[in-house]
């Protein structure tokens, strides 16, 4: 869910809380303001009713001799009238009552003889009155009881209403207020939204002199901006400080390496000719110089690789021209018997013979002197090491396969890093080769597969697209 959603959530439901709470008071107040006027109405009636009663020859009791106003004139569609006496009998009623009576009990006709009006509220006839029981008194005592009573039905009627309109009325501002806020959001957020749309920019093309545009004031989206652009600022810096440091190293690994390379061929060509001379020596003078041809051979192929990693950190693309796949397969399997002992064989050569690459014919017998070089380092003399050709959907196939100890899972993902060397593989290499392997396979725009199972053997899958 967007922050914008999130926000217009917020505030509609901050609005509905308020709503709410405006709608139940101003219903309680209209119910508790109608219920006042209910009263008033019905203690201004009975009032009315009272002044015109009449007594003839002052009695004490309601004997014929008091003469009763009509209550019928007091009366209306929702009013009714009745007058008891203090035994609860009916004396009179408005004729609107029918054969109903107004309910009445003990408990209000006691409350009544106290000289207190006492305001009921009863169920008659599945309506609900409002009763006003006030005393009629003369002489000092307590004559009959009048009661004034109304429906309430016109005020549940009337309170329905007002709750109804009020409730559609806050539905209709809620929708309005959804609406609105979501669009304000959208526009309060807009500059968090550039801030975001550079952001991402900049993850997809590395430009770290993009910066955000903000022309308005210096609030909080304001702050966010010009932090954001110093941020940028900063790692714009860090990063040519970096990049000139790499280049840096790059240069330095790449000309130490290039300027090395002389040297050593000629130390080692000077201990191959003391080799090949007879000086008489003892056999551990003869092992020594053996084992000094040996390193510096391995110190070569160490600088070259160096030199290689080095011209592929710098940016440097191979040039490609169309290359006989086959005839470089070819080569490379005639020159295999003489990386070791275990038994060479290949298998599916023939599909590779009109295949057609673009490439470099030098970096494709790099790559694959690379694989069969490890294969042969790898795997015991009573294995053996296959060369095979493969032909798929317009990519062809150089495929490796030896019987040596595999590589164990866990090294599988990182075989191809530089200077990793997998437990069961390392023999003093400087974890460089599959790395270069790797470089030029991709460089060609295909990619190296590699399965292996431990016990069993590894096999490495160069894939090239076709021309």
């Amino acid at each position: 869910m967007s922050l914008r959603v999130r926000l217009t959530l917020y505030y509609t439901g901050v609005l509905a809380l308020c709503l709410f709470l405006f709608v139940f008071g101003l219903y309680n107040l209209a119910n508790l303001y109608l219920e006042q006027q209910t009263d008033r109405m019905l203690v201004s009636t009975s009032l009315q009713v009272i002044s015109g009663f009449q007594v003839i020859d002052d009695p004490v009791h309601l004997n014929g001799e008091i003469v009763l106003p009509n209550v019928n004139v007091f009366s209306s569609p929702w009013v009714y009238l009745q007058v008891i006496d203090v035994k609860g009998n009916v004396v009179t009623k408005s004729l609107n009552l029918g054969e109903q009576t107004l309910p009445h009990d003990s408990r209000t006709i006691d409350a009544v003889k106290a000289g207190r009006p006492v305001f009921t509220n009863s169920e008659a006839d599945g309506e609900t009155l409002r009763i006003y029981n006030s005393p009629i008194i003369i002489q000092g005592q307590l004559a009959a009881v009048l009661q004034v009573g109304r429906s309430q039905q016109m005020q549940r009627i009337l309170v329905a209403s007002i709750a109804k309109f009020l409730g559609l009325f806050s539905l209709l501002i809620l929708a309005l207020s959804a609406g609105l806020g979501f669009i304000l959001a959208r526009v309060a957020l807009a500059p968090v939204e550039r801030v975001t749309n550079v952001a991402a920019h900049i993850s997809e093309t590395q430009d770290l002199g993009k910066r955000v545009e903000h022309q308005g004031p210096a609030d909080e989206i304001g702050r966010l901006a010009s932090t954001f652009n110093k941020m940028l600022e900063r790692l714009a810096s860090a990063r040519r400080s970096l990049e000139e440091a790499y280049a840096t190293q790059l240069r330095f690994v790449a000309d130490v390496s290039h300027e090395l390379r002389t040297p050593l061929t000629t130390i080692r060509g000077n201990l191959e000719l003391l080799q090949r001379l007879d000086t008489g020596g003892d056999q551990e003078q003869k092992e020594i110089l053996a084992d000094a041809v040996s390193e510096s051979g391995r110190m070569m192929r160490l600088v070259h690789n160096l030199l290689v990693i080095a011209r592929a950190e710098a940016g440097r693309h191979i040039d490609k021209c169309p290359v006989q796949l086959g005839q470089v397969v070819q080569a490379q399997a005639r020159l295999a018997p003489l990386l070791g002992e275990t038994r060479f064989e290949t298998e599916y050569l023939e599909l590779l013979e009109q295949a057609v690459v673009a490439g470099s014919e030098d970096y494709l017998k790099q790559m694959l002197m690379i694989l069969m070089d490890n294969a042969f380092k790898f795997t015991p003399p009573d294995g053996l090491i296959t060369l095979a050709g493969l032909h798929q959907d317009g990519w062809w196939g150089i495929e490796v396969a030896d019987t040596g100890p595999g590589i164990a899972s866990k090294d599988l993902e990182r075989i191809f890093d530089r200077f990793y060397q997998a437990g069961n593989r390392a023999s003093g290499g400087s974890g460089l080769g599959l790395a270069i392997a790797h470089w030029i396979a991709t460089e060609h725009g295909g990619r190296i597969e590699v399965a292996s199972e431990v016990g069993k053997g590894s096999r490495f899958t160069c894939w090239l697209p076709a021309i």
